[in-house]
């Protein structure tokens, strides 16, 4: 009975301590407009940047955390328990990219911090991509010397050596596009030139899926010879290419599971780069707008990201494209963007991935809104109602830390295919980013819609 009574305090108190919290951040919510909580967010994303060298970080880099589940730390793939931590390319790129982003749609507000420090933590962060350079394009990992060889993989992660060699990966299109996509925006706001590189081009138009066997992943999306541009930019036939998985990383790079595939935000992602450099003449351009286009199409938003398993990162992804000048995507394919996305938002006004064992209502909701707010008529009732309703779900489950509003990280990328749910990625600064830049366009498009209105809202 003592052990009961004891273990009935405690979550007693640990109940008590969370509705405090809640009630705390609320109070402090109603005090502060849409504006200066997306501030409060993107301190949040500036501060989490590295400001000192550490073993694994470079200065400017933004951190990432990597979440592992039983079966891959049963095989020596990171922590059964907790989190590690790992630097990579795309992470500081992703969340340049948003910040930039946000500096370039409100220059009405880019003297106040901490929108007026974007430029110097961009300018940070790029200085970062050098060790992840290989020729004219990125690789996700930073190099290292394995017996006298350059190999790359996770520094920081639990990793049996059983796995050094199949973690030795190529440069891939997402990391290159997502950093070429940061040095253009940086360029831009620093009032420099940029272009790509002739070599660079030519990757992304070389390694596309035509004339070839799909990887099993595509193959079950009926994803075959679609012309898109494939995730690695290495020759899946190289002879010289390892074909055991388990072959020692001084063998060569490899691709996992010795297939390319095509994933539908990487190809995104590659037309914003297209459009934001203005090279959208490019070979293979085409033919990735037609897959995306079909892909909406057919529905298969969950399903088409091999390494994105959130619902609506296709959307969010394309809407970033359109930003920087992407014309291809059609009006029937808004239409049916619009539509899916109104029809899965929830009855608490949040929005959570469809099929997926990760819900991550947070990111997922903020893409929804995000998404929302480009494509759609944001007064159209059933629009509107929508929107109001997500930031509602937002604010709610903000919370206080170390007295600042904040939002947790969710998931934002994943492992290979096989391990698509099992090995993910978080991003804090990248989820609060994004939170940040859906509540000034919220702001901007309900300037007198109050803070204590949305938390009023009746369900």
């Amino acid at each position: 009975m003592v052990k009961i009574t004891g273990l009935l305090s405690f979550v007693f108190v640990l109940l008590s301590s969370s509705l405090a919290a809640a009630a705390n951040a609320e109070h402090k919510l109603l005090k502060m407009n849409l504006n200066e909580i997306a501030f409060e967010a993107l301190n949040v994303a500036i501060d989490e940047q590295k400001y000192s060298a550490d073993p694994f970080y470079l200065k400017g880099e933004w951190p990432t955390k990597i979440e592992s589940t039983m079966v891959p730390a049963l095989v020596g793939v990171g922590k059964m328990f907790g989190h590690e931590s790992e630097a990579t390319a795309f992470t500081t790129a992703s969340v340049i990219n948003v910040l930039a982003q946000i500096y370039l749609e409100n220059p009405n507000l880019k003297n106040q911090y901490p929108i007026a420090q974007i430029p110097n933590s961009m300018a940070a962060g790029i200085k970062s991509f050098e060790r992840y350079k290989e020729g004219s394009t990125y690789n996700f990992y930073p190099a290292m010397i394995d017996k006298g060889v350059k190999v790359r993989r996770p520094i920081d992660m639990t990793l049996f050596p059983l796995w050094f060699g199949f973690t030795n990966i190529p440069n891939d299109a997402d990391t290159t596009s997502a950093v070429l996509a940061a040095l253009a925006f940086n360029a831009r706001i620093h009032n420099q030139s940029f272009s790509i590189s002739e070599e660079g081009l030519r990757d992304f138009s070389q390694f596309r899926d035509v004339n070839r066997k799909a990887m099993f992943f595509n193959r079950s999306n009926h994803l075959e010879n679609s012309g898109g541009f494939m995730t690695w930019l290495y020759d899946e036939n190289n002879p010289a290419m390892p074909r055991f998985y388990f072959a020692t990383s001084t063998k060569g790079e490899r691709i996992p599971f010795n297939r390319n595939d095509v994933d539908c935000v990487v190809n995104a992602n590659v037309l914003k780069l297209l459009a934001l450099t203005k090279n959208t003449n490019l070979e293979g351009h085409r033919e990735s707008c037609q897959m995306l286009n079909t892909l909406i199409e057919r529905d298969e938003h969950k399903d088409c990201g091999v390494y994105y398993p959130n619902t609506l990162n296709l959307s969010f992804a394309i809407a970033n494209a359109e930003k920087a000048g992407e014309t291809c995507i059609t009006e029937k394919s808004h239409h049916l963007m619009v539509d899916k996305i109104l029809a899965m938002q929830q009855a608490d006004g949040s929005w959570m991935n469809d099929g997926n064992i990760w819900q991550d209502q947070t990111l997922t909701t903020a893409f929804a809104v995000y998404s929302l707010l480009h494509y759609a008529n944001p007064r159209e009732d059933r629009v509107h109602s929508a929107l109001v309703y997500g930031v509602h779900w937002l604010l709610k489950n903000s919370r206080l830390q170390n007295g600042k509003l904040t939002w947790d990280a969710d998931h934002f990328f994943t492992a290979t295919a096989l391990a698509r749910s099992l090995i993910m990625w978080q991003s804090k600064a990248y989820t609060n980013a994004i939170v940040a830049s859906v509540l000034l366009k919220m702001q901007r498009e309900f300037p007198s819609y109050t803070t204590g209105k949305y938390l009023s809202l009746k369900f």
